[in-house]
């Protein structure tokens, strides 16, 4: 049974873990993401290639932040890890690391867990959305996933918000639909320090039915649905499947079905576009390593 080397590159840690084709993971870990360097950064891939090289693993594949050209792993923008930004990470990786490298997009990587053995798996059109730190985007479409004339379809994050007023970051759909602003909102909405609040604490005053929680995660929803609906009147695909840690709380999911079935009620027959469906991803913080794996046995090799 071969075993693969896949490594989920994030802002804050580096997840990483040896798994087969059948996707039965055989170890896991997690450590810091390096800030200060590219050096620094590679020398712990190279640390957590070194852990498992007696293993035999056959690859290394790497999801990770950014606009990324995938076919070669070039970094043209690297999110919050600037260092490696205009860095082709899997050839400068060759002369420490003596088997194939790729790296695939950390939202892309995702739809293609989905893809492969998710939630899109026989789904001719769709979208994976992530719901973090920002909000990551995929475009499926005639089953495949879409990587844009320059690498960067899906990126949802800077959809603006504000269409009455100049392009403004601060007035992006992540500003208003991301993971840590549900979790201001409720602060905002309770009185308190943004440090005394987090997802779990929200959800579990919303699923004990509390009034101000019910009131942030209805105000949420429709932010969230706002920007799907945008997507649908652009692409008309199948199906939405919201990832990030969040997206394994039901009563968001029902939520933003009802929403969306309120707004397609509401506008029955003047909606130029038909009514997708929204579920859960299948994978959860998994599911980019997966996905890197993906890329690497189907769309490399």
């Amino acid at each position: 049974m071969e075993k693969y080397l896949t490594i989920d590159i994030g802002g804050t840690n580096i997840k990483y873990a040896v798994i087969t084709e059948s996707l039965e993971f055989l170890e896991k870990g997690e450590i810091p993401t390096p800030r200060d360097s590219l050096e620094e950064f590679e020398d712990t891939l190279v640390a957590i290639y070194e852990k498992f090289k007696d293993q035999d693993v056959k690859a290394l594949c790497m999801s990770a932040p950014g606009r990324i050209d995938s076919s070669i792993g070039y970094f043209f923008t690297s999110g919050a890890l600037g260092y490696i930004s205009g860095h082709n990470l899997a050839e400068e990786l060759k002369e420490r690391i003596p088997v194939p490298v790729c790296v695939e997009n950390d939202a892309k990587a995702a739809a293609l867990a989905e893809l492969w053995k998710g939630s899109m798996k026989g789904y001719n059109s769709g979208s994976v959305i992530t719901l973090g730190t920002g909000i990551g985007g995929s475009v499926i479409m005639g089953g495949k996933l879409v990587r844009g004339e320059t690498f960067a379809a899906g990126e949802f994050s800077g959809i603006s918000s504000a269409w009455d007023r100049r392009y403004d970051r601060d007035k992006i759909w992540a500003s208003c639909a991301s993971t840590n602003s549900l979790v201001s909102m409720y602060a905002v909405k309770k009185g308190l320090e943004l440090s005394a609040v987090n997802g779990r604490i929200f959800f579990e005053a919303a699923n004990n039915g509390e009034e101000e929680a019910l009131e942030v995660l209805s105000d949420f929803c429709d932010n969230v649905i706002c920007g799907i609906m945008s997507i649908q009147l652009i692409l008309d695909v199948q199906r939405y499947s919201i990832g990030g840690g969040i997206s394994k709380q039901p009563i968001l999911i029902e939520t933003l079905q009802r929403k969306l079935d309120e707004l397609y009620e509401e506008y029955a027959g003047k909606m130029a576009s038909s009514k997708p469906e929204i579920v859960a991803c299948t994978f959860g913080n998994d599911a980019n390593m997966i996905g890197a794996l993906y890329h690497y046995l189907f769309e490399l090799n």
